[in-house]
């Protein structure tokens, strides 16, 4: 049983087996291209994996020295890119840690040109972008300005909990990403060099947000759950299918992701309404989140010799999900809490799109300077509170960085919350300009729900 678990787990996380996907979505290096021919044991696994024998000719696809282009009919291009070469061919991954970004000594990428197709390279980094930073930075807000700020703080804790177990598995097993090559590295982002695997956490965010989003809308707003359910699993597969075109996970990262997202929704859906009660109000609302976040850092899996972008991601995470946490205890229910629906779903007017463009406009304009403020400061007054004497170079930037993280973006997210609603309400631009009587009155028309 242990042997056929082992056999399964290397199959699955096989850079071969990566490769040969990227070849099933037309993805080709054509120069500079040095890897080995797949082994007998490893071509007949990943022929069986994918449904495809060498000498086999189908009917939808067109075949090139033994392979079939199943999307031969969509135009291709070809571009250069560098290749971390041998980066992460360790025989033994699980026990070698990435290199760090600050290395005197970090290796040339050899030249290699890639053959993919132009509208699934487009498709699928949009997709991928749905688990990085600039897409949170930007939803988050939304979601809270200009849409639910009662979906929106459940959302914002359910990220942050997928995201802090996804990374801290990462920091827990250490398993590299699929070796490059023979996998072809489509995503040139040189921090995917200091970061391990498995789990993949935009499996994981791509599983539990989308579903998690039409769990908490459904029967809140009244929409036909096939829909919501079509466009989840669109999102969901979109993402993790990105991941291994991207070249950037293997399968076994991916599935690892989704089982890790399942158990998620499974333990905090049960508890959401707990929660929802205990933040709104609960008188140890303003306490306990922070004593929490001190609990979670402290637990948290570390190479004390390493230091990886995880772990500073990890910290800026926890700071923003604990500056909305924080934000909203401290406001106060919003209207949105304060009703159930079902809210009827109207295409907004073009005042209602002018409002909600100008109140994230203003919102952003509030979260700008906060960050660069809480930035400078940190700075400035972390290191010269530091000690300096007897602490080893590797513990310093620990101690700068994450509580640099924790504050700044603890202070972006609780203005999120709190200082934004309250501009928005004194300029006159919130969304409910009067209150919970019209929160009430959405029950039946959402287009009532703002300007």
């Amino acid at each position: 049983m242990g042997n056929a678990v082992k056999r399964a787990t290397d199959y699955l996380r096989d850079p071969y087996l990566v490769r040969r996907i990227q070849e099933g979505f037309g993805v080709k290096q054509i120069l500079g291209d040095t890897v080995p021919p797949f082994p007998d044991s490893q071509s007949t696994n990943a022929a069986l994996a994918t449904g495809i024998s060498n000498g086999v000719i189908s009917a939808n696809g067109e075949q090139r020295n033994g392979k079939i282009d199943w999307l031969s009919f969509i135009p291709k291009k070809r571009r250069p890119l560098k290749v971390p070469g041998s980066r992460t061919t360790s025989p033994n991954p699980a026990s070698s840690p990435p290199s760090s970004p600050e290395s005197d000594t970090a290796p040339e990428f050899p030249d290699v040109i890639v053959e993919s197709h132009s509208f699934l390279d487009i498709y699928f980094r949009i997709a991928t972008e749905l688990g990085y930073e600039p897409f949170y930075i930007t939803f988050i807000p939304c979601m809270f300005w200009n849409v639910d700020s009662h979906v929106g703080h459940h959302f914002v804790i359910v990220w942050c909990l997928s995201m802090y177990v996804g990374q801290a598995c990462k920091a827990l097993f250490r398993w590299s990403r699929p070796a490059s090559p023979p996998a072809v590295r489509l995503e040139q982002n040189p921090n995917l060099e200091t970061e391990f695997g498995f789990p993949s956490t935009h499996a994981i965010v791509s599983t539990v947000i989308p579903f998690f989003v039409v769990y908490c809308c459904f029967g809140r707003y009244d929409f036909p759950i096939w829909i919501g359910m079509t466009i989840a699993v669109i999102w969901w597969s979109s993402v993790c299918t990105s991941r291994i075109y991207l070249g950037v996970h293997s399968v076994m990262d991916i599935i690892g992701g989704i089982i890790i997202a399942v158990l998620i929704l499974a333990a905090y859906i049960p508890a959401i309404d707990t929660v929802n009660n205990f933040v709104l109000y609960s008188s140890y609302s303003l306490i306990v989140p922070p004593s929490l976040v001190v609990f979670l850092l402290y637990i948290y899996p570390v190479d004390p010799k390493c230091w990886t972008m995880d772990r500073g991601d990890t910290g800026a995470i926890l700071g923003s999900a604990l500056g909305i946490v924080m934000g909203v205890a401290y406001h106060g229910p919003y209207p949105d809490d304060l009703v159930s629906g079902p809210f009827t779903i109207a295409l907004p007017s073009l005042l209602e799109v002018w409002m909600s463009l100008l109140r994230f406009t203003v919102g952003i304009l509030l979260l700008l300077p906060t960050r660069f403020v809480m930035k400078l400061l940190c700075f400035k007054l972390l290191p010269a509170i530091m000690p300096t004497h007897g602490v080893e170079e590797v513990v310093k930037r620990p101690l700068v960085e994450l509580p640099y993280k924790i504050i700044t973006y603890g202070a972006i997210g609780f203005n999120t919350a709190w200082l934004a609603p309250v501009v928005f309400e004194i300029c006159d631009i919130a969304r409910w300009p009067n209150g919970v009587a019209q929160a009430n009155a959405c029950t039946t028309d959402l287009s009532l729900c703002s300007f």
